[in-house]
């Protein structure tokens, strides 16, 4: 058996933990995961990933796909954004990915191109300048200026568009007990909104003000409970507060 390369490793590692309940089932059927990790190893220029992904499937399996989640673009972007991070490669722009259905492929078949560029292979006229695009995300989250106050002593600011919450230490957000799940919870930016989704894969493990919930619009003054450990959402005039033991810098990877 050909041996995994260390970026089939870290997708595998990926897909078994925080990225597991978000791609889904059908995903791990078409394998995507292994197979975008391939691109990104394949495509790379130096330490450099592409930026632009077009993935074809077929009409049944993109139907299939696109109807249970229709965020999966989004949710496949962010994966090849940590990906590309654990795996020590930069990137020039925030990833952009296109789900196309494609009446030449059969079932199960997948074809997916990864570029550099997005003047390349008519992105032009598909995407909006991707660097752009990153330039608001992140002018809207620092206008947000969202936060978590842990246990109500450590804060931590909410400063980039995915956030993971669990035990383990590659996590964002490190819980060292052993009531929280290895990965958690994670913290995604949609839609002008920061969105609490649960990875715990068991019920009632993840509240939010005492509800038991699976994924989660967050508003200021919410109350996360993951498992026994209450964590406070909110936001603006972060400069402001008094801070009781001093700020919890996310860790950057």
């Amino acid at each position: 058996m050909k041996p995994l390369s260390k970026f089939e490793s870290l997708a595998q590692q990926l897909v078994e933990g925080s990225f597991n309940r978000l791609l889904g089932r059908e995903m791990a059927e078409l394998d995507i995961a292994t197979r975008l990790a391939r691109a990104v190893e394949d495509t790379q220029e130096g330490r450099e990933a592409a930026i632009f992904y077009k993935i074809r499937l077929s009409t049944t399996d993109w139907a299939d796909v696109t109807t249970q989640n229709p965020d999966l673009a989004e949710s496949l972007a962010d994966y090849i954004l940590m990906l590309s991070q654990r795996g020590g490669l930069t990137l020039a722009e925030h990833p952009q990915v296109i789900l196309i259905a494609d009446p030449a492929l059969s079932r199960y078949q997948v074809r997916i191109n990864a570029q550099h560029q997005s003047r390349e292979a008519g992105y032009t006229t598909e995407l909006r300048p991707s660097a752009a695009i990153a330039d608001e995300i992140m002018a809207a989250i620092t206008a947000v200026d969202a936060y978590l106050i842990i246990e109500g002593r450590r804060h931590v600011p909410l400063n980039r568009p995915l956030i993971n919450i669990g035990r383990r230490t590659d996590n964002d957000i490190v819980l060292d007990t052993a009531v929280i799940s290895r990965y958690h919870a994670q913290i995604r930016w949609r839609y002008g909104r920061f969105v609490l989704y649960d990875l715990s894969n068991r019920d009632g493990r993840t509240l939010v003000n005492g509800q038991p919930v699976k994924e989660s619009v967050l508003q200021s003054g919410d109350v996360i409970t993951l498992s026994n450990i209450p964590l406070i959402y909110g936001e603006g005039q972060t400069a402001q507060r008094v801070r009781p033991s001093g700020d919890t810098v996310i860790s950057k990877r």
